[in-house]
């Protein structure tokens, strides 16, 4: 039988969608101004874009109509009636104005051009930080912005310092492509660039060598860093910090965030205890030290010798087993499925070959296995330290976009895919909203981010795609007692007691969905439980004696388990209380099974 093909999951809309989105004029703004704030960097570029557009080309925008504007910005229902993006756009722009900060530098420069749109001088002070944004697509877009909205700017020496266009962005996306496409949409604003005093133009008007001007000189992605990795961390300057990380006193804000990724990975890990899990980029090993301490067998992978040494002395400090690998993630030293688990936080986006990680993961899982990652996202090449490890020390720093991991775990052979909503928690909300919020739809709520107001919706949908978490699965595990589901147990003593000795047989049934694996005191074995009581059911001893099974019971299955066991006074009466225990899991009546009590 041919083996199943795993399904093409789209977590962003369609190119082919994108770009008509402008098609529905201005009766669409108010979807396009939804897509602007919920969407991945390609879905804000050309919903920005498709806006600035809209609003170009909206009659009502440009000729007085006061009566109507007027009436559509009080009573806002009637603008579905009434189709209009107001006076120069004053209805639809909102988004424009506050993604001119966005992290993506191409969403910049497509909210700084339909900004231009507008053509309104109003917008100016809004526009002029950008002319000293990072990026040099940004700052020229941004003065052509200002040259068309009637407020020029002065460009003597507006690129100094400015940063190329990247040749990518992400992984699979040309730079100028994208930088074409907003050039043929906003070419009247971008060629206000010729207006400007100083500003040298192409040779020519094509859209090509207008999105050559706006990248200048390509700038190649740094992709192979592996060897300025070993020489990073060779140096020792940090080994302080490495050692102490996630709880470095004075990096409140980094150990939130990285001890923020490690719960939400943790929390979706699907591993029995003791369960073998790989830690890709594992370096200082903090996050093996966490799940150590959680009942698991962490191996720690990494390239950088010096991190590792760091690893071990951790581990030492400890007391806790090492288990170190020094290799190359994208092709593990380990045979095929020799891992419960594969988990990389934060350093994933260091690696010069992404799809071979995703290979190489599903090959050493166990079927049933798990591939987690927790890794920045969107923008996170942009951000100071980023380029500062690029320029410092040549160190790949790019971005694992949610669309391409996605396609990379459906091509490595994953058979479902998992995105873990989720957000730093920066926000808050007064409790006196509570009443309100239990009443509205969610994106309605509002909520403070550092004081300020925000939309909760539009907060968590972000922090989606600037931090994505997700999880594969390479097919379904077994279901069985070392990582249970379903643990309901009927329980029929027959015991018979002959001074201190009770002897007999407990028929146990299996009523829950897990298989019970037979066995000692082993992690995730079953055995039935004895529990010592008064006869006014007081505990004396909760683990009083255990019985094991004569074989595994399947959902479904019973069997009768031998029972021989002395008792500390061979006159006292006692109460027996017999549960099923999951070893070092629970016992049975912790999840809903019901025990019973035999007199003896």
């Amino acid at each position: 039988m041919a083996e199943p093909v795993p399904a093409r999951v789209e977590v962003a809309l369609p190119l082919e969608t994108l770009l008509r989105l402008s098609q529905d004029g201005p009766g669409g703004a108010g979807r396009l101004a939804r897509l602007a704030v919920r969407g991945d960097w390609r879905t804000r570029a050309l919903a920005l874009s498709a806006l600035g557009r809209i609003i170009r080309d909206d009659p009502t925008a440009w000729r007085a109509s006061p009566f109507r504007h007027r009436l559509a910005r009080h009573v806002p229902l009637l603008r579905g009636r009434m189709p209009s993006t107001g006076p120069r756009g004053a209805f639809a722009r909102g988004p424009i104005v506050n993604l001119l900060g966005d992290r993506a530098w191409i969403v910049r420069a497509a909210a700084v051009l339909a900004a231009g749109e507008c053509r309104d001088a109003s917008l100016a002070p809004a526009l002029r930080p950008r002319l000293e944004d990072a990026n040099r697509a940004v700052r020229i877009a941004a003065a052509s912005a200002l040259a068309a909205s009637g407020a020029p700017p002065d460009v003597a020496r507006l690129l100094e310092g400015a940063d190329p266009a990247p040749d990518r962005l992400g992984d699979t996306e040309d730079s100028r492509e994208w930088l074409e496409r907003l050039v043929v949409a906003h070419s009247d604003v971008v060629r206000c660039w010729r207006t400007l005093a100083g500003a040298e133009p192409p040779a020519d008007d094509s859209p090509a060598a207008w999105a050559r001007l706006l990248a200048g000189e390509p700038r190649a992605t740094v992709r192979d860093s592996r060897e300025a990795e070993q020489l990073r961390y060779a140096q020792e300057k940090e080994n302080h910090y490495n050692f102490t990380k996630p709880f470095t006193p004075g990096h409140r804000d980094n150990n939130v965030r990285l001890l923020h990724s490690f719960l939400v990975v943790a929390e979706h890990l699907r591993v029995p205890q003791g369960g073998r899990i790989l830690d890709l980029g594992g370096g200082a090993a903090w996050v093996s030290e966490l799940l150590a301490k959680l009942g698991y067998r962490p191996f720690t992978l990494d390239l950088a010798l010096p991190l590792l040494r760091v690893g071990r002395d951790r581990f030492r400090r400890e007391h806790l087993q090492a288990r170190f690998s020094c290799a190359d993630m994208t092709a593990l030293p380990f045979p095929d499925g020799s891992f419960d688990a594969v988990v990389v936080i934060d350093a994933l986006h260091h690696v010069p070959d992404v799809p071979a990680v995703f290979r190489e993961a599903f090959r050493v899982l166990v079927p049933g296995g798990q591939f987690l990652l927790a890794e920045p996202g969107e923008g996170h090449a942009e951000s100071e330290k980023s380029r500062a490890e690029l320029a410092d020390h040549g160190v790949c720093e790019r971005e694992i976009h949610l669309r391409e991991a996605v396609e990379y775990g459906r091509a490595a052979g994953f058979t479902r895919t998992r995105l873990v909503p989720h957000y730093v928690p920066q926000i808050a909300i007064d409790p006196a909203q509570l009443p309100r919020m239990a009443q509205d739809p969610s994106e309605r709520w509002q909520v403070l981010q550092e004081e300020r107001p925000a939309s909760f919706d539009e907060y968590l949908l972000q922090s989606i795609y600037s931090h994505p978490v997700l999880v594969f699965a390479k097919g379904e595990r077994a279901l069985d007692s070392r990582l249970p589901r379903t643990l309901k147990a009927r329980i029929a003593p027959a015991l018979a007691r002959e001074g201190a000795r009770v002897r007999g047989t407990v028929t146990v049934s299996n009523e829950g969905d897990t298989l019970w694996l037979r066995g000692g005191d082993e992690a995730g074995r079953v055995r039935l439980g004895v529990q010592l009581m008064t006869p006014d059911h007081r505990l004396l001893r909760l683990d009083f004696a255990r019985a094991v099974l004569p074989a595994d019971v399947p959902a479904g299955g019973k069997l009768d388990v031998p029972v021989d066991l002395a008792l500390p006074d061979g006159e006292t009466a006692y109460l027996l209380k017999l549960d099923m225990v999951d070893e070092h899991v629970c016992w049975f009546e912790d999840v809903g099974s019901r025990p019973v009590y035999a007199a003896v």
